[in-house]
């Protein structure tokens, strides 16, 4: 997902509402040589997490990349790269990383990484993979694609507001970003400018149910059985960095530990995460949800509401 810096508070259940009964997992991280690194190497900010083939990923800040089974216990990979990682996906037989500096870094198993040819030197802030298509987005309205993660195409968005993430669903590609920008394709390729009804920085998108939900800076949610149609507005209380669907609901995550649920996009309930650590981004593989986020922190749950290190 896409980087940002808004500080906020997290809304919580009242007594009667779930709780997240979770503790603070620092990353237990292995070299590649099997041994145990110090805590210093999970400190970094986690920016992104995704899982395919029975592999959780997830990447962040100083070319950090590290790979788990579980979702509990991971060891850490070598990207040969410094810059920070801000997106992470699968598809066509790898996982795909994109970072600063319009770094793209390719794997099949999540251990060994290769650094690909990319046509933009632009900041790369999120990617996904659909319809048989990566799309990544960055800064400065930047989008490029790849139907295999080696070779790219630079894509024409007409938009210049940086592009924090980009979702698909329903047959069409949705990019979000600053100012309120959201972009719509059927194909990648042709791209146009959707009316959001607000102005706040959107960070992630997501597709379920035959619902689109946006989310972002300020509480701000937006949702929409049309992408070109919105209805936009701040909902919650804090900054919200990204949202997934899965076992017929939406979770959020967000600064300060936030952490919501959803089964329609329409109506949240606050969880407890018990820290006021950002949570930067969310998944779910082997019916786990795995969020990770600042200072290495990741959490694991079952079902998004009893949260067990």
């Amino acid at each position: 997902m896409g980087r940002q810096g808004t500080l906020g508070v997290s809304a919580c259940a009242g007594g009667g509402g779930a709780r997240w009964l979770a503790l603070a997992l620092a990353i237990s991280v292995a070299s590649c040589g099997g041994s145990s690194s110090s805590k210093s190497d999970t400190d970094r900010t986690l920016d992104d997490v995704t899982f395919a083939n029975g592999t959780f990923v997830t990447v962040g800040k100083g070319g950090r990349i590290f790979k788990s089974t579980d979702g509990k216990k991971y060891v850490s990979a070598k990207s040969n790269v410094e810059v920070a990682l801000n997106g992470a996906a699968f598809g066509a037989g790898v996982f795909v990383v994109v970072g600063d500096g319009g770094t793209i870094l390719t794997s099949a198993d999540g251990m060994t990484w290769q650094t690909e040819s990319t046509p933009t030197g632009i900041s790369l802030q999120g990617v996904t993979f659909a319809n048989g298509l990566f799309v990544a987005v960055g800064f400065l309205g930047t989008i490029v694609t790849s139907p295999d993660g080696h070779a790219w195409t630079a894509q024409t968005s007409g938009s210049t507001t940086a592009l924090h993430n980009v979702g698909a669903g329903d047959g069409r590609f949705v990019a979000v970003g600053d100012d309120g920008t959201v972009l719509t394709s059927e194909d990648a390729v042709a791209w146009s400018a959707a009316t959001s009804h607000t102005s706040d920085t959107l960070y992630a998108v997501a597709f379920g149910d035959g619902v689109f939900v946006l989310v972002g800076a300020n509480g701000t949610v937006g949702r929409a059985t049309d992408p070109q149609l919105w209805a936009t507005s701040r909902e919650l209380v804090t900054t919200l960095s990204d949202i997934v669907f899965t076992d017929n609901q939406f979770v959020v995550v967000g600064i300060g530990g936030a952490v919501f649920t959803s089964p329609n996009g329409a109506t949240f309930t606050g969880q407890n995460s018990q820290t006021d650590l950002d949570l930067r981004a969310i998944t779910f593989g082997n019916a786990t949800f795995v969020a990770v986020g600042l200072e290495g922190i990741v959490r694991t749950s079952a079902d998004a509401v009893i949260w067990l290190k």
